[in-house]
């Protein structure tokens, strides 16, 4: 055998161990490929397919910003069995229309990272917080809950295909549950205020106009409640509340028809219980058409307080009043101490007897207690026909100080004319109110959240209703009402959300 073929023969024999060794023992090798950190369950697809390195959660393409209030995160569109593509929202950092859903494809380093992507939102694309990704056909198409008419919600998904996301959207029949929970939420929606992360309408029919500058801290956005606890809308009472409608003048009466509102609920924090304060105001002035919601003065004193053991004075105090202030007992002499300031016979006497002190008396009587801070208030509920007060329900001590409260007003049913009312507290029924009254009137031009309407026309020295002053979370209305179960689940969600 020449020395030829014997380099030959070597040169086989090496590739064939090598090749074994890729196959069998591939961590036996120290290949260029070694320097790529392997991602995903399937080692050998991420060796010469690894994720971008250039763009991720941390880093994007110039002259562009990653939308972290929508999906982001690696997930699999090329249909290699793991996820090993970076897909986010992105907007133009010129153009705030020009936003889409884009991926950056594993093992496509250094080339554009925009090319597998969606339309952009002028073309079409519709946006919303409550999007996932599913895989359809082996690869992850981009899903999300839309509105598809004035009362339908539904989840629809843009299917991924070899070169991007398809641009007509298809109707996700399996979603995952966390989506089916949501879905279950939207039926019947009017409004939905969530206050978690923003002030966004997820109903998408409300204008919303922000007074004193009442805000919801919006970065870094929240996905779920495994990101931090939900930053609900602050209110100061002196100059903070929102004003709301349908149109650009603020108003109802065009999508938003409050005589078919079947149902209102709402987390509330009370900071402090201002005088009269109005959760909510929808009307055209005081009294005049006005659906709201509130507490009743600045809450209630306790029934403990008539039988406080408070005095005016200290505990240990009689009827003699703390020194320095007021008479006090002073020594009493006889006659006979007293004559030693005399100069009569003032050697001839001797009279050690004890010093004398004034009677000192027990209290009298218990009294009354200092000035203090309610804990509760009480919750009220009116509907105004015109000048002419249809309902009030007034539900005793349900809103807590200084601690979140759920609450939920639905009818019963769906009667037109007088429907049974039920008040739910932190998901329990706790008052319903028998054939009780519905909103009036559709067309309301002062429609308030955190100020009543009354505090237009009255001044401070009238006892005059005040601003609110606390949190609010989670505001919804409906057209339908709420079940008992979907009163309970609302509740949870909250809870989940608030952290409690």
């Amino acid at each position: 055998m020449s020395t030829v073929q014997l380099i030959l023969w070597i040169g086989v024999i090496v590739l064939v161990v090598f090749a074994i060794l890729e196959v069998f023992s591939p961590s036996i090798l120290q290949e260029g490929f070694q320097t790529l950190i392997p991602f995903g369950e399937d080692t050998f697809i991420s060796k010469f397919v690894p994720r971008r390195g250039d763009i991720g959660p941390e880093q994007e393409e110039k002259g562009y910003v990653t939308d972290k209030r929508y999906f982001y995160g690696y997930t699999d569109v090329q249909r290699l069995g793991t996820n090993l593509d970076y897909c986010r929202m992105v907007t133009s950092r010129s153009d705030s229309l020009e936003t889409f859903f884009a991926c950056a494809l594993g093992g496509t380093e250094g080339l554009s990272s925009l090319k597998f992507r969606s339309p952009t939102v002028r073309q079409g694309f519709e946006l919303s917080r409550d999007d996932y990704m599913k895989t359809e056909g082996g690869r992850d198409g981009y899903c999300r809950i839309l509105k598809i008419d004035e009362n339908t919600f539904e989840a629809r998904c843009n299917e991924a295909t070899d070169v991007g996301f398809r641009a007509r959207t298809t109707v996700d029949a399996n979603p995952p549950k966390e989506i089916v929970d949501l879905l279950a939420a939207y039926q019947g929606i009017v409004f939905w205020l969530r206050f978690c992360d923003d002030m966004a309408d997820y109903a998408k029919n409300l204008q919303i106009a922000a007074a004193g500058l009442a805000h919801v801290e919006e970065f870094p956005p929240l996905r779920s409640p495994a990101d931090g606890t939900a930053r609900a809308l602050e209110f100061n009472g002196v100059d903070q509340f929102l004003r709301i409608g349908d149109n650009m003048q603020l108003e109802f009466g065009n999508t938003v028809d409050l005589r078919y509102l079947r149902a209102v609920s709402f987390w509330v924090y009370f900071e402090e219980f201002t005088n009269n304060a109005h959760i909510f105001d929808f009307g055209n002035g005081a009294g005049r058409d006005n659906v709201w919601c509130g507490i009743v003065g600045r809450g209630n004193s306790p029934v403990s307080a008539q039988f406080a053991p408070y005095r005016c004075t200290d505990p240990d105090q009689t009827t003699v009043p703390s020194p320095p202030s007021g008479q006090q007992p002073v020594l009493s002499m006889s006659p006979q101490e007293l004559m030693k300031t005399s100069p009569a016979n003032v050697n001839d006497f001797t009279c050690p007897k004890p010093e004398i002190y004034g009677r000192i008396m027990p209290p009298t009587q218990p009294h009354s207690l200092p000035p203090h801070d309610a804990k509760t208030a009480d919750l009220v509920y009116e509907i105004w026909d015109h000048q002419q007060r249809k309902m009030h329900v007034q539900v005793k001590n349900v809103i807590p100080l200084r601690q979140w409260v759920y609450v939920a007003i639905t009818a019963r049913n769906t009667d037109a004319f007088r429907p049974d009312l039920d008040f739910y507290v932190d998901g329990a029924l706790v008052y319903t109110e028998m054939a009780a009254w519905l909103p009036q009137n559709s067309a309301t031009t002062k429609n308030y959240i955190g100020k009543s309407n009354w505090q237009d026309v009255t001044s401070p020295f009238q006892n005059a209703d005040e601003l609110f002053k606390g949190k609010m979370f989670d505001l919804r209305g409906y057209r339908t009402p709420m079940s008992a179960k979907k009163v309970l689940d609302t509740y949870n969600w909250g809870k989940s959300w608030l952290g409690l």
